[in-house]
């Protein structure tokens, strides 16, 4: 080392501006180049090689010699480097986990409306006379009217009415319900 690299490194933990310039024009071009092999960002090699002098100035009173002053800088900037590589990581998992709690929370509001209306429909269906209840779950049972009518000993045409009053009390009761139900599940 020079003698007039001691005094650069005296002047700059004295404040001085114009050593801190020179230790600049020094390293800023290796360390630039040092940080694009971790970051391929041109503008994210600049903040980096720029964070590095700011905190090389602001500790400039603990330097004595010029390499541990080097060593600071290209420790900063691998520093900042792996930092910024973690911080990326860490965004896209992030991203990734919005992305499928996403698609879990509409599966999840799916499964919940669907729990809804099933509730719904049991609640209705549970109010129906004791007749329309009997015919209505033979028939949804896969039953016919002529088989339900034979294992009631009822007509084919009372099976008709039982399951169509079934079918409209349901309908009125649950009118309300299901249109609020599927405006939700359009949301």
């Amino acid at each position: 080392m020079e003698k007039g690299d001691e005094d650069i490194i005296k002047r700059f933990a004295q404040g001085d501006e114009r050593a801190f310039r020179v230790l600049y024009d020094r390293y800023a071009a290796g360390l630039r180049y040092f940080a694009s092999k971790y970051v391929d960002d041109d503008a994210e090699i600049e903040d980096i090689v720029q964070d590095a002098f700011v905190a090389l100035w602001e500790k400039r009173a603990d330097f004595r010699e010029e390499t541990s002053v080097k060593a600071y800088l290209y420790q900063a900037a691998r520093n900042d480097c792996l930092n910024l590589k973690r911080h990326r990581k860490v965004r896209e998992a992030y991203a990734e986990q919005v992305m499928q709690a996403g698609e879990e929370s509409e599966s999840f509001l799916d499964r919940m409306l669907e729990a809804e209306v099933y509730t719904a429909l049991k609640e209705v269906f549970e109010e129906l006379p004791p007749a329309c209840k009997t015919v209505y779950r033979m028939s949804l049972n896969g039953m016919s009217h002529e088989e339900i009518a034979e294992e009631l000993h009822i007509t084919v045409n009372t099976v008709k009415k039982h399951k169509n009053n079934a079918n409209h009390y349901m309908k009125e009761r649950l009118k309300r319900v299901l249109s609020l139900f599927i405006l939700l599940s359009g949301c």
